[in-house]
């Protein structure tokens, strides 16, 4: 599950249990546990990381990481809620500016999908990754990314410049 619906649905039975047992902030914990910390610390952060990714402009995301991971999958899910989405293994599945090999995650088929790239310029993409995707591998995307626009600049010069 998502960390927020897992954390919504906790302080849902977290209230009915204070309401029937007529307990207050204090005796709450005799009755209730506190699981905010058994959520993997990675999966809450990045799913937190991309709820406000997704507060900026762009005008599709890309996914990178594991066709089995349910991080990825719900990093994946939030995603798709506000943009267009793309859920890739690696560089390897942006096969050209025009088509993509994309993962499924509801039907668990990948498909080769054309014109998945918007023209609008600036085009502006969201990148992010599941908790345990290699940092290289996402370096890799934005790389190839940036090779298909010439005028994008260096990876390097444009990394300096979001220091």
């Amino acid at each position: 599950m998502l960390a927020s619906d897992t954390q919504a649905i906790a302080d849902f039975l977290k209230q009915i249990i204070r309401d029937h047992y007529n307990l207050n902030d204090q005796t709450i914990s005799d009755r209730f546990a506190d699981t905010r910390d058994t959520l993997c610390y990675a999966t809450t952060d990045n799913q937190g990381a991309v709820s406000a990714m997704l507060e900026q402009e762009a005008e599709l995301a890309i996914v990178v990481g594991g066709r089995n991971s349910s991080n990825t999958s719900h990093l994946v899910e939030l995603c798709e809620e506000v943009l267009p989405t793309w859920f890739i293994r690696s560089e390897a599945d942006l096969i050209s500016p025009e088509n993509i090999l994309h993962y499924n995650w509801r039907t668990k088929l990948e498909s080769y999908q054309s014109g998945y790239l918007p023209t609008t310029n600036p085009l502006r993409i969201l990148i992010t990754s599941g908790a345990s995707c290699p940092d290289a591998m996402v370096e890799a995307v934005i790389r190839k990314i940036i090779s298909w626009y010439p005028n994008a600049g260096e990876f390097d010069a444009l990394i300096e410049e979001m220091k």
